[in-house]
């Protein structure tokens, strides 16, 4: 999926800006939600042919994930929830090095001096549709609430993608030395002899929301995506490719030449997913509104903070957002129901991070 076009983007916000004079049935809500994100290349570049020439990475661990989610979702008068949804995940951690072979095996010629990469790619995505349920909110103590979710997913697509190792150029002899590893597990991977698959892999995930209020503060703790995906028949490859292999050639000279080892087999596959956590504390002043300050914790990666303010005006409820790794700021507006987010990293068609989010109660029938 490609980042939503800005004229998108400013239908979407003239049409929650009109919404509150519609009627809305109670208990229905649709929901649409992207937020994307990647260190070392502009987003418009993703699915490019020509991307990997485009990699600027950072220094140290690269990031890129994509959280893209529709959801239509029924409240019931108790709070329990029942939701109907559509979503694909990626999460991708790459080290510099990785990035930079990437780039220059993509660009051709060599690098006129010694260089030496640390390889390392670590990268799980899949997509899929599927149902919700979620409970109303529990009371554990004076403040104090918890909420639980269940989503069963059909999935459609996976791709855990692993590659780690090291690879250099020598200038004085003139070639590459590598010593690298590959896992690439994929619904799409091809080989002879493949043996018929599952047509879907599933997915059980859970989430939850521990909430506490005290006065002016509060806090807390949400949770999504812990559980299982599992896929029966899926195709696997592992491979290693080492630069080092010695040999003599037709004359008696050593000889150098790559060696490429690799497996192919189609187990079936189960991956267990640590959650996507979000920790938050909150101060509301009559004033200022509230103000935030919290982190998500992605599995791989670790903390991505961020910083936050909530507030009224003319009975618009407005919100920003800062997230410091990804430069990106945002903005929120809602009414009678009706909320909308858009961020992005300022940077036009060059963005490497962006966010959508738009909600609001159906029409009744």
């Amino acid at each position: 999926m490609s980042p939503v076009p800005p004229r998108l983007a400013a239908l979407l916000l003239a049409a929650a800006a009109a919404a509150h004079a519609q009627p809305a049935a109670p208990g229905w809500r649709l929901s649409l939600a992207s937020d994307r994100h990647v260190d070392a290349l502009a987003l418009g570049r993703l699915g490019d042919d020509e991307a990997a020439r485009a990699l600027d990475p950072r220094a140290g661990r690269n990031l890129g994930y994509l959280f893209d989610e529709l959801r239509l979702e029924r409240r019931g008068s108790d709070g329990t929830r029942v939701v109907l949804l559509a979503r694909q995940r990626a999460i991708a951690i790459a080290s510099a090095g990785a990035l930079e072979l990437a780039r220059q095996v993509e660009t051709g010629g060599t690098p006129g001096r010694d260089r030496d990469w640390r390889v390392d790619l670590d990268h799980l995505g899949f997509a899929g549709a599927g149902l919700e349920l979620g409970t109303r909110d529990l009371a554990l103590a004076p403040g104090l609430t918890l909420a639980l979710s269940a989503q069963a997913l059909a999935a459609q697509r996976v791709g855990p993608r692993r590659i780690d190792g090291h690879a250099g150029w020598r200038q004085a002899e003139g070639r590459y030395q590598a010593e690298l590893r590959s896992l690439q597990i994929d619904d799409r991977l091809d080989f002879p002899f493949r043996q018929p698959m599952a047509a879907r892999g599933w997915a059980l995930l859970l989430g939850g929301r521990l909430a506490l209020r005290d006065g002016a503060w509060d806090g807390e703790l949400r949770w999504q995506d812990a559980g299982r995906l599992h896929w029966r028949g899926l195709p696997q490859q592992q491979a290693q490719l080492s630069t080092d292999q010695a040999g003599l050639d037709a004359d008696g000279f050593v000889s150098y030449r790559p060696l490429v080892e690799g497996r192919n087999r189609q187990p079936p596959w189960r991956r267990t997913l640590a959650p996507v956590s979000t920790l938050e504390i909150g101060w509301r002043s009559e004033g200022l509104g509230r103000l935030q300050a919290g982190l998500v914790w992605l599995p791989g990666w670790g903390a991505l903070p961020r910083l936050g303010w909530q507030g009224q005006a003319g009975g618009w409820g407005l919100s920003a957002q800062w997230r410091p790794h990804e430069r990106r700021i945002g903005v929120g507006i809602e009414r009678s129901g009706w909320s909308l987010q858009l961020g992005s990293d300022l940077r036009g068609g060059e963005r490497r991070s962006m966010l959508l989010q738009v909600s609001g109660p159906l029409p009744s029938l």
